[in-house]
C-alpha cells in the first residue's frame, strides 16, 4: 500500500512541507500545492524573519552595553535597509533549502490555488487541472486578524506581514495588541531607536502567559523604553500632518496614542476562503476546521494541521501536526500530546513556557512551586542578564512536572529541557537530581527543581 498512496497537500508552509517530505520518504506518490511562497507564513513573513531583526537589534543592545564588559565603541550606525537586505537573505537561503529537499524526495509541487471538490479530488483554480488521490492534507495556515476601528478608512495600517517590508525606519509606532506578534515587534523597533506604544485590551500583556512571567517582562520592557498600555480600549482614529492618532479609553479616562506608523497586531485567524469546506462538508468552527486526535477531519481520508485547524498557532505545532497526520495515513496510530508544546517569546528578556501555568494547575491540582532567580546564576551574571527567573510547577502528591515557566535569557533553548522532561513525565526529583553543566543558565532548571526537592544551593 505504501509505494502506491497517493497524497495531495495543500499548502507549503510548516503545516504542510513537512508531511509532503515524510510522506515521500515512506513511499508515498506526494503532490504539494502551494499558491504562494513555499515555508508559509513562518519562514516568510513570521518566525524567520521576526527573528533575524530581533537578533538586529540584540547585536544592537550589545553594543550600547559594551562598556559593562570593558570593550569601549566609538560608536555605531544602524543601517536599517542592510537589516532588511540580511532578513530577506536568510530567508531566501531557507525557503530555497526547502525547495532543494522536496525536490529530492521528487515532490511534485504545483503552483495554484486548489479547491475540494470531493474527498481526495483537488481541483486547481488557475489550470483547472483534477488531482485525484488517495489521502488529502489541508494546511492552508492562517492570516493577520483584521479590525475596522471607527476612521480607520483610508488610514496606512499595517498588519504583521506589511511591517515587515517597511523600506524605512519610523520615527513612531503604536502597536494594538499586546500579545506575543505585538511585543515582538515592540522590541524590533525599540531596539533601533523608534518610539513605541502598545496598546492592550486585556488587563495584561502576553495573554495565556503566566502572571508572574508577564509581569516581569512588562516590567523590563517598559523599563526599556516601550511604553505599553493594557485595557485599552480603541475608540478611532484620526490622522493630522502625517501622524496617526488612536483614541482610546483606559483607566477611566479617554487618552490618545500617536505613531507615524500603526501596526495591528491582533491575532490570526485560519484561511479556509477557496477551499469549498463548507460545499463538501467539511466541519468547522468559529472559522476553524474541525479535526480528531488524529487530525483527520470528518470526512474519512481528508486531514488537517496547522493554524487552519485553530489548535496551538504556532510553526511548530503546525510541524507536529503535520507529520501526526502522515502516520495516521499510513495506518500508524499517533496523537499530539499538546500537554508538553512549547510556547515561545523572541523578546529581551526571552520567555519560554510550557505545561499549566501555576494559576491553572492550582485549580486541578495540589501544587508545589519552585523558583530559582537569574541573580543567583553565575552565567546569567557573567552575560550580564540576570533579571528574570525560572519557575516549576509540580503535582504534590506525585512530584511529576506539570508546568516550567522561564523568563531570561535564551529562555527559547532552555524551555526544550523542560519539554523533553515533561514528555517522559519527570519528576521533580529526577530533574533536581540530573547534573548540569557549570557555569551555564541551564542550572537554573536544576536548582529550581531543587528548590522543591530538598532545598537550592544557591539561594537561602
Amino acid at each position: 500500500m505504501t509505494s502506491k498512496l497517493k497524497i495531495t497537500i495543500i499548502g507549503g508552509g510548516v503545516g504542510g512541507y513537512p508531511a509532503a517530505i515524510k510522506a515521500a520518504r515512506i513511499g508515498a506518490a506526494v503532490t504539494l500545492v502551494e499558491k504562494d511562497l513555499l515555508g508559509g507564513t513562518c519562514l516568510n513573513r513570521g518566525c524567520i524573519p521576526t527573528k533575524s531583526l530581533l537578533h538586529a537589534g540584540e547585536v544592537v543592545q550589545t553594543m550600547q552595553e559594551a562598556e559593562t564588559f570593558g570593550v569601549h565603541c566609538k560608536g555605531y550606525i544602524i543601517d536599517f535597509a542592510a537589516m532588511m537586505a540580511r532578513k530577506q537573505a536568510v530567508v531566501n537561503q531557507l525557503r530555497n533549502g526547502v525547495q532543494g529537499l522536496l525536490k529530492k524526495k521528487k515532490v511534485n509541487i504545483i503552483r495554484g490555488s486548489a479547491r475540494l471538490l470531493e474527498p481526495g479530488k483537488v481541483k486547481i483554480a488557475e489550470t483547472g487541472e483534477v488531482i485525484q488521490s488517495d489521502k488529502v492534507l489541508i494546511a492552508t495556515g492562517s492570516k493577520p486578524r483584521q479590525f475596522d476601528f471607527k476612521g480607520s478608512a483610508g488610514l496606512d495600517l499595517l498588519n504583521s506581514d506589511q511591517a515587515l517590508e517597511l523600506a524605512k525606519l519610523p520615527k513612531s509606532v503604536v502597536i494594538i495588541g499586546g500579545g506575543v506578534i505585538g511585543l515582538e515587534f515592540a522590541q524590533i523597533f525599540n531596539r533601533l531607536g523608534v518610539e513605541v506604544t502598545v496598546l492592550e485590551l486585556l488587563e495584561d500583556i502576553a495573554a495565556g502567559i503566566d502572571t508572574d512571567i508577564a509581569s516581569v517582562l512588562r516590567r523590563i520592557m517598559t523599563g526599556r523604553g516601550i511604553n505599553i498600555i493594557t485595557g485599552a480600549d480603541i475608540q478611532r482614529l484620526s490622522k493630522k500632518k502625517g501622524l496617526i492618532t488612536v483614541h482610546y479609553y483606559a483607566a477611566g479616562a479617554a487618552q490618545i496614542a500617536v505613531g507615524e506608523k500603526i501596526i495591528m497586531a491582533v491575532g490570526r485567524v485560519p484561511v479556509t476562503e477557496g477551499l469549498g469546506a463548507e460545499k463538501i462538508g467539511l466541519d468547522m468552527k468559529k472559522g476553524a476546521l474541525v479535526v480528531s486526535d488524529q487530525m483527520e477531519t470528518n470526512l474519512p481520508g481528508v486531514y488537517a494541521a496547522g493554524d487552519v485547524t485553530g489548535k496551538t498557532m504556532l510553526a511548530h505545532a503546525a510541524a507536529a501536526e503535520s507529520e501526526c497526520a502522515v502516520d495516521n495515513m499510513f495506518g500508524r496510530k499517533k496523537q499530539i500530546n499538546f500537554r508538553t508544546i512549547p510556547g515561545c517569546i523572541y523578546t529581551s528578556p526571552e520567555v519560554g513556557c510550557v505545561g499549566l501555568t501555576e494559576a491553572a494547575a492550582r485549580e486541578r491540582f495540589d501544587v508545589e512551586v519552585g523558583r530559582f532567580p537569574l541573580t543567583a546564576c553565575g552565567k546569567a551574571l557573567v552575560v550580564n542578564e540576570t533579571e528574570g527567573f525560572v519557575k516549576i510547577v509540580a503535582d504534590k502528591k506525585h512530584g511529576e512536572i506539570i508546568g516550567v515557566h522561564i523568563v531570561g535569557p535564551r529562555a527559547t533553548d532552555l524551555i526544550a529541557e523542560a519539554v523533553l522532561g515533561m514528555s517522559m513525565e519527570m519528576t521533580v526529583e529526577e530533574l533536581a537530581n540530573a547534573v548540569h553543566p557549570h557555569p551555564t543558565l541551564s542550572e537554573s532548571l536544576m536548582e529550581a527543581a531543587m528548590s522543591i526537592h530538598g532545598g537550592a544551593i544557591h539561594i537561602p
